[in-house]
């Protein structure tokens, strides 16, 4: 009876002794993997964006073409109209929908468009599973054991990232899904699922 409890406590030491190692590696790997996917800067993604505020909802499919600070951003199929494409940087940009262009910040351009406060620079990193370096610092950040993020909390918006898959690029995630609530009975959301990454090298 002795050597059986003498083994289960070796066991147990021995479990203890490897669990610091396991949780140790996890910052590292989600440095790692900032850094690595931090340099994709020419890239291309489609998908579906769904959104929804207080007094609207729809979806659209989406391309989005993004050359190091610029971007340009289709969106067809929610308004009942057609498509809008937004182009510029995260400063400035242009939209042209209805045969109409409007300028502005991003941002605001997509509120316009989707009544939904997006901010479209930051999707760019978000969309990467990273958060902005041009917002405030991100919070509540959780990674998985691979080092990638699994949710943030960002410039007032709550995100999770799920099915990640293998690109040319390495892993990156599938599922990016937002909310935002500025007061009690304003509460906005958005869904963007990738169906496809390309990179320009």
């Amino acid at each position: 009876m002795s050597k059986a409890l003498l083994l289960i406590a070796v066991f147990i030491l021995g479990a203890c002794a490897v669990q610091p190692q396991i949780q140790s590696t996890g910052p590292s790997d989600w440095q790692a993997y900032q850094l690595r996917v931090s340099q994709l800067n020419d890239w291309r993604l489609a998908g579906k964006l769904g959104f929804r505020g207080p007094d609207n909802g729809g979806s659209a499919s989406v391309n989005w073409r993004q050359r190091q600070e610029n971007f340009q951003l289709q969106l067809s199929g929610p308004f009942g109209a057609g498509s809008a494409t937004l182009s510029g940087n995260q400063q400035i940009a242009e939209m042209l929908y209805q045969d109409k262009l409007y300028r502005q910040t991003p941002q605001q351009l997509a509120t316009q468009l989707i009544g939904v406060p997006l901010p479209v620079d930051a999707l760019s990193w978000w969309a990467r599973g990273l958060p902005s370096p041009d917002q405030e610092l991100a919070s509540n950040i959780a990674t998985s054991p691979e080092g990638y993020a699994s949710s943030f909390d960002q410039a007032g918006w709550q995100l999770s990232f799920s099915r990640y898959s293998m690109t040319s690029a390495g892993s990156l995630p599938g599922k990016i899904v937002g909310t935002h609530q500025p007061s009690e009975n304003r509460r906005y959301s958005f869904k963007l699922v990738i169906s496809d990454w390309s990179f320009v090298k």
